[in-house]
């Protein structure tokens, strides 16, 4: 006869409860919304409107969401040394995997994101690196020969913004700002099909996410709905956000950025890597002489 199974530590049984309890969370979204009562440590994040990567989901966006970022690097970086840039603007940074990538290259880089945590986590992976905590919006553009802007993050707006008068400002400075033959490289959700309404969820080994997406494409809106769970010392602790996400009309973007003195090429991909359903990059040159660049 066989020797005795040995029992599954506490940890690993928790962790297993937790990631059936997903499972069925994915089946029916009142148990979804259930989870608020789970008996878990503190919440990590207060429900904010549009307050973007909290502590936790940072961790969690930083160890298993940035492979977009590292991915387009191999297209970005032959454009960024084709066009005989150097000092290249990383916006919307996370975790800096692109920044290091950049900077690796030999390229003078600085990450703003405006996430606080994402950047604490870009500071010490890209120690060389310069980063500032603020929006796309906010930061000042002069002195960069290129700006990128890979993973969505131009896409990010609170419901009652005027989203599309913030990026075509955005582009207007980023033409003044650039000189002539400057890069401005980044991507955005468009509209069309197929859908990206739906819940999914992953895990890893110490946290787990489940995700609703819904969207309303006649308002230009997608809403991600988010619910995280991380093991800290022993325990998993929740947090709760939810994204506010601008839909955009592809075409009407060409329009606006060749309004703004760019030439533009579009592109489902980063050089061989397809993006998600429906993401679509941007690369844009300037053609403006006359810009602010010194």
């Amino acid at each position: 006869m066989g020797g005795a199974r040995a029992s599954p530590s506490p940890l690993a049984r928790t962790h297993r409860c937790l990631l059936a309890y997903g499972s069925r969370v994915i089946n029916d979204m009142t148990r979804f919304r259930a989870l608020t009562q789970l008996q878990t440590m503190p919440s990590a994040a207060t429900i904010c409107y549009m307050q973007l990567y909290e502590c936790d989901l940072a961790y969690i966006h930083a160890v298993a969401f940035e492979n977009v970022a590292r991915v387009a690097a191999g297209e970005i970086v032959p454009r960024l040394e084709r066009a005989y840039v150097s000092r290249v603007l990383d916006v919307g940074c996370g975790a800096g995997p692109l920044t290091k990538i950049l900077v690796d290259a030999g390229f003078h880089v600085t990450g703003v994101d405006i996430s606080r945590h994402l950047l604490e986590l870009a500071r010490a992976n890209v120690p060389v690196a310069h980063f500032v905590h603020a929006s796309a919006y906010d930061i000042d553009l002069r002195n960069y020969e290129a700006v990128v802007a890979v993973g969505e993050p131009l896409t990010y707006h609170p419901e009652e913004t005027d989203a599309d008068n913030l990026v075509r400002g955005f582009f207007q400075r980023v033409s003044q700002a650039l000189p002539a033959g400057g890069l401005l490289i980044f991507d955005v959700i468009g509209l069309g099909e197929p859908t990206l309404a739906g819940r999914s969820w992953r895990s890893g080994e110490d946290w787990a996410i489940l995700v609703e997406t819904t969207e309303n494409q006649s308002e230009r809106r997608l809403v991600r709905t988010i619910e995280t769970f991380r093991r800290v010392d022993g325990a998993y602790r929740r947090s709760h956000e939810i994204h506010q996400v601008r839909l955009f009309d592809i075409p009407a973007l060409c329009a606006w950025l060749v309004t703004c003195g760019f030439s533009v090429e579009t592109s489902s991909s980063y050089g061989a890597q397809q993006l998600p359903p429906r993401r679509h990059a941007f690369f844009a040159t300037s053609k403006n002489p006359l810009s602010n660049w010194w």
